[in-house]
């Protein structure tokens, strides 16, 4: 039978070491059936094989974003962009501007704000309610573990006051009791979320499939998803059978101390459904919050006294459902920014049975001294990192992140070069909608240690930056073995998945500074085309 797809002329870094380089590739039912010069490929082709001409692509394995929340990502980005916004008056401008569209009443959301553009004040509702108009509004911080509301909102949800939501999460009050706005955490921000009126069917779906063709457009192929539950397995089995899923997808259920004993079987229950894209045998724990507002868990505490806290008030309760889903056979990724809280999750994948065994991994690792970093590689723990997350930080260490630390730990922070030294498998992703989910942003701040939208061109901290080598495993191969899957998935080789990516020039050796600006020309998703521009 002759293959459906062919790309013949290019060259194919195939990521194989038995066959480093090739010049086509021939595709048949979602997989590779042949991988050689243009001679051997077309020998797998006739008449009513699809042949494209791959003069001046260079094509690569598909691309995994290892750490994602696909669906979250699609529904905030329906909101207002603050990204890049870096005052108090840019920000009340962009509200205003948002009102004047939405009209009163409305729900005013947006997302990606930076903790900065408060210039340094606390925030209060009263900062932004007059801009911010006759409607409830809700602005996600840009790392989604804080939210913003108006009094309006406050109000509508009955947010009158502290509460105790058991986990850590905190509605931020003045000195009389009052709330700010400020939501800290899930638990808190749902006070106010749950009260957003739901869109409709018709309205998900489209925000779906255009969220997935904008990520085919840059090269990805597939996700690590970090977020749902077995509500999200209906999705997933919904759109493949709308023929709307142009992206593999593994599903990371999340788990926080409010799952109850009921909920958590229906997880086990659901870890044997898959489709021929999705697969659903991930379970994702978060056992602290992020570093900028204090809730990370640090073995010090920072320069405000933060730190001193897990998210799971009783640790032990992580290790009890840590085991629980284990023995189901999950994968688990657990959420682990500040150092005692990356320490804790390797101590507890070590009273696993068995331990890890390539099985679990552990996402952000934001701080982490020498003696941590060197566990990863002999107990098998996989390092989850997004470099594109330097944006933030600044070599001045001015940023809300550096302030909280001291600089021997600003210095050691987010070190996946380090990691990938000591020999740990590291896979490479975004965060989105948290960083931007664009690859070719994630290369360029692995190889330089910045992003490519600051204007200071020093790296953020001591750890070494990563290879083009590197940071390509970091989103094929690698990302392949900590699925089990690297027998079908993460190179170019007959018997694997036909998911491929065509660019302008090499992503290895193409400069780092030049990078960002590399054409994404070809997506294949399992033998189909999926996004072709022309050049």
């Amino acid at each position: 039978m002759a293959a459906d797809l062919a790309v013949v002329g290019a060259r194919v870094r195939t990521m194989d070491p038995v066959m480093p380089w090739a010049s086509a590739v021939a595709m048949r039912d979602g997989v590779v059936v042949a991988v050689g010069d243009d001679a051997d490929v077309r020998r797998e082709c006739d008449a009513s094989t699809r042949l494209i001409d791959g003069a001046g692509l260079v094509l690569t394995p598909g691309l995994t974003d290892g750490h994602q929340h696909l669906f979250q990502g699609a529904e905030v980005a329906q909101g207002v962009d603050f990204d890049r916004v870096e005052s108090l008056e840019g920000i009340r401008s962009r509200l205003r501007g948002r009102r004047a569209e939405t009209g009163a009443g409305r729900w005013l959301l947006g997302f990606a704000l930076a903790y900065e553009a408060f210039e340094g004040r606390a925030y209060h509702h009263t900062l932004i309610d007059d801009a911010a108009g006759d409607g409830p509004m809700l602005v996600y911080a840009l790392d989604l573990h804080t939210a913003f509301v108006n009094g309006h909102a406050l109000r509508l949800a009955g947010v009158d006051g502290p509460r105790n939501l058991g986990d850590g999460a905190i509605v931020v009050c003045d000195d009389a009791g009052r709330p700010t706005g400020e939501l800290r955490e899930r638990s808190a921000i749902d006070l106010v979320l749950r009260h957003l009126p739901a869109p409709t069917r018709a309205q998900r779906l489209s925000w779906y499939a255009d969220a997935m063709a904008r990520q085919n457009a840059v090269g990805i192929t597939a996700l690590h998803l970090m977020d749902g539950g077995p509500e999200t397995v209906d999705l997933l089995a919904e759109l493949e059978s709308e023929g709307l899923l142009n992206l593999r997808v593994a599903l990371h259920h999340f788990v926080t101390p409010a799952t109850s004993d009921d909920e958590l079987s229906e997880i086990i229950a659901s870890r044997s459904r898959a489709g021929r894209r999705w697969r659903a045998d991930g379970v994702k724990f978060m056992i602290d919050g992020v570093i900028d507002t204090g809730t990370a868990w640090l073995e010090e505490p920072d320069n405000f006294g933060d730190g001193r806290e897990p998210m799971w008030p009783d640790p032990d309760v992580y290790r009890r459902r840590l085991r629980q889903v284990h023995d189901a056979g999950f994968r688990v990724a657990t959420h682990a920014i500040g150092d005692r809280a990356v320490r804790e999750v390797l101590d507890a994948y070590a009273g696993l049975p068995g331990g890890s065994a390539g099985r679990h991994r552990i996402e952000h690792i934001e701080t982490a001294p020498d003696a941590t970093i060197a566990r990863f590689a002999p107990e098998r723990v996989t390092a989850s990192m997004q470099p594109i997350h330097l944006r933030w930080l600044k070599p001045d260490l001015s940023d809300p992140w550096s302030q909280r630390l001291d600089p021997r730990r600003c210095a050691h922070g987010m070190r996946s070069g380090d990691l990938s030294a000591a020999g740990a498998l590291m896979v490479l992703g975004s965060d989105w909608p948290v960083a931007p989910f664009d690859p070719r942003v994630g290369f360029f701040a692995a190889r330089l240690r910045r992003a490519p939208d600051v204007d200071d061109d020093r790296p953020i901290g001591a750890s070494r930056p990563l290879t083009g080598e590197e940071v390509l495993a970091g989103y094929t191969v690698n990302p392949a073995r900590v699925l089990g899957e690297e027998r079908v998935a993460g190179r170019i080789r007959p018997g694997m998945r036909a998911d491929l990516v065509g660019w302008g020039d090499d992503p290895v050796t193409c400069s780092a500074a030049d990078i960002t600006d590399l054409p994404v020309r070809l997506t294949i998703v399992a033998g189909q085309v999926v996004h072709h521009a022309a050049g």
